[in-house]
């Protein structure tokens, strides 16, 4: 995967994220779509292709949810600086570290998101902890149905590049 493809998947989580994702909440909780997806990208192909996902899904969703710009690209850009310091302790098992590291940074997300967006824009109701939980839990369960994903479309790639065709 390249920075152009890391881009348009994450126009498209972005997409997603605040016209499907958001009609469905669970104990006051949603998906984070591009926060899963951004997390994922960055432990399985890298720091580069997280980083493009994180700016071009972040900036996508403050234009489309007409947030204050910027603020969506700041907390994206903080959770896959952290994933990728944590890839030398997650990279040996790709799959369960890709759930862990999205169920360890979805609350330290919302809590930025939340901070950032208070200091942006007039006050919103708190974020209870029991929110925050729900909140990991959803996007974990998420991050285990995103990242065979993510892992099967690099193995797929990987496999091609193997292949030496002779003549």
């Amino acid at each position: 995967m390249g920075p152009a493809f890391a881009a348009v998947g994450a126009g498209i989580a972005a997409l997603l994220q605040l016209t499907i994702a958001s009609r469905y909440q669970f104990a006051d909780a949603q998906l984070q779509l591009s926060l899963v997806f951004a997390v994922a990208v960055t432990l399985v192909y890298g720091f580069e292709e997280g980083m493009t996902w994180a700016f071009v899904g972040g900036l996508s969703l403050d234009l489309l949810a007409l947030r204050p710009l910027g603020s969506s690209v700041f907390v994206l850009l903080i959770a896959v600086a952290l994933a990728a310091l944590a890839k030398p302790l997650l990279s040996r098992y790709r799959y369960p570290g890709c759930v862990i590291a999205v169920l360890v940074l979805t609350p330290v997300f919302l809590v930025i998101s939340d901070v950032t967006t208070g200091l942006l824009q007039p006050p919103a109701p708190p974020i209870h902890p029991t929110t925050l939980l729900v909140a990991a839990l959803l996007n974990a369960i998420l991050a285990a149905i995103v990242a065979p994903l993510v892992i099967g479309i690099k193995r797929r790639a990987e496999h091609r590049e193997r292949v030496v065709w002779w003549r």
